[in-house]
């Protein structure tokens, strides 16, 4: 279930999700992002490398330490770390050689871990970029989250919580949690979008269900509206609809159950196919936006922003995106995805930014004392008024219009179920693919559900 637009992953999402997911975040490159999902992103689950190191938070005899990021100059995100440094440095001593790489960040750093010559101690990266292609050179930081963070009694760990400490680690091949390879500092969650200026009503009282939904949105075509935006050449997006709705049906290891079973059997249980019933209604009730299908992103998101449609499924890095080309006075609000009717509201996808360290860092002390310091309660503050996006800490509230996800993932309603490394690609050989034709309408459910059965099948074969 898309890092930043993470990724979104297993659930296109991919969490989401979800969705492998790509480092993205309100501000990341288009379709790359998107369809690497991950992501979720999408969001392997490997195992870790390497033993943690105590957390020293003493810097020790570092004087300098050595930063990429995959913030460009310019965006928010790169002012805020900038401010973030600049302390550090004022407070610490410590330079802080910064290198403001952008999203080709990860991808140039993955040669260099198995060398000598790693460039950089300390990533400033997506989640997902440590628990995918860095995992092999990153430093595991279990000890590390036991350190303080600078000026305050709580721990690392106290300040990330259990949600994002499991997002930010690496399983094994049981599903068990292993290390976090990362210490997060901003997050990022999917949510349904629309313009609190045109549904004031909702913003307190969301649809709770489905049913309670479908009746919005066919009030909505009463009045000759499409009310979905889609942009359907990002795969992950398409499936979105689906994951969440497994999510809700089955449970959230829904995708995972079903994508590991090589008999391809457990699609053929009965949550899966009134998850991809859902879809199909949407897609033959002409639910979406006129031309989603045939449509190159942007195209429909920036007609949702101009009020061409109503609602859209997206990551929380959408208002940022969309800002530019949006109606005036647009009053950016999300709810949930709601629940399948008779069944529990989904679990959500997470995904972020986070202060990784690398196992051939030339300044372990000051890369951990860095760590230490990123998570003080003044910028997670700057998180919701900078960055626009979720806060990690509990106490420090979200823009408004991320409330319902926030409340989400501090309640630890999270999906951190993960594809095997055994099953990478599975996602975008088959669940994407077939996925399309559903959403598409090109499949019924029945047909949807037949082929992803024989096709997981000989997915494994």
């Amino acid at each position: 279930m898309h890092t930043p637009r993470p990724t979104q992953s297993s659930g296109a999402i991919t969490t989401s999700v979800m969705f492998i997911l790509t480092e993205r975040h309100p501000h990341m490159t288009n379709i790359t992002r998107r369809q690497a999902l991950v992501g979720a992103a999408a969001l392997l689950g490997l195992a870790a490398c390497g033993d943690g190191s105590g957390a020293s938070t003493a810097a020790g005899k570092d004087t300098e330490l050595d930063l990429w990021s995959y913030w460009s100059k310019g965006e928010a995100g790169q002012k805020l770390m900038q401010g973030i440094i600049d302390d550090f440095t004022k407070q610490t001593g410590i330079k802080v050689n910064v290198q403001w790489k952008g999203r080709g960040a990860t991808k140039a750093l993955v040669p260099t871990l198995n060398t000598d010559n790693v460039p950089a101690d300390v990533y400033d990266g997506s989640v997902s970029a440590f628990t995918n292609q860095l995992v092999a050179g990153t430093l595991p930081l279990t000890d590390v989250y036991q350190s303080t963070v600078s000026g305050t009694p709580k721990t690392i760990d106290d300040v990330v919580g259990k949600s994002y400490r499991t997002c930010s680690a690496t399983f094994d091949d049981a599903g068990n949690v292993q290390a976090p390879l990362s210490v997060p500092y901003w997050g990022s969650s999917d949510a349904i979008f629309f313009n609190g200026k045109r549904f004031p009503e909702l913003i307190d009282n969301p649809p709770k269900d489905w049913d309670a939904f479908f009746t919005i949105l066919d009030g909505l075509k009463a009045k000759g509206r499409r009310p979905i935006a889609l942009d359907g050449s990002v795969t992950s997006y398409n499936a979105y609809f689906f994951s969440y709705f497994v999510y809700s049906t089955v449970g959230p290891d829904g995708l995972v159950k079903a994508a590991v079973d090589k008999t391809g059997e457990t699609w053929k249980q009965p949550g899966y196919l009134e998850a991809a019933k859902l879809v199909e209604r949407l897609a033959k009730g002409k639910y979406f936006i006129d031309g989603f299908n045939a449509s190159k992103f942007p195209a429909m998101e920036n007609k949702w922003a101009n009020d061409e449609a109503d609602f859209i499924l997206m990551g929380s890095w959408l208002p940022e995106e969309v800002a530019a080309v949006a109606a005036p006075g647009f009053d950016f609000q999300s709810f949930p995805f709601p629940a399948a009717p008779g069944h529990a509201v989904p679990q959500v996808k997470i995904q972020g930014g986070s202060i990784g360290i690398f196992k051939k860092a030339k300044h372990p002390d000051a890369a951990k004392q860095f760590a230490a310091f990123v998570l003080q309660n003044k910028y997670q503050q700057q998180v919701t008024t900078t960055l626009r996006s979720l806060p990690v800490a509990k106490d420090v509230a979200p823009p408004a219009m991320f409330t319902g996800m926030k409340h989400q993932i501090d309640a630890d309603q999270v999906n951190n179920y993960r594809y095997p490394t055994s099953a990478q690609g599975f996602e975008t050989k088959v669940l994407y693919a077939l996925d399309d034709q559903l959403v598409f309408g090109k499949l019924t459910a029945e047909q949807f559900i037949d082929q992803m059965a024989s096709q997981t099948s000989a997915f494994w074969k």
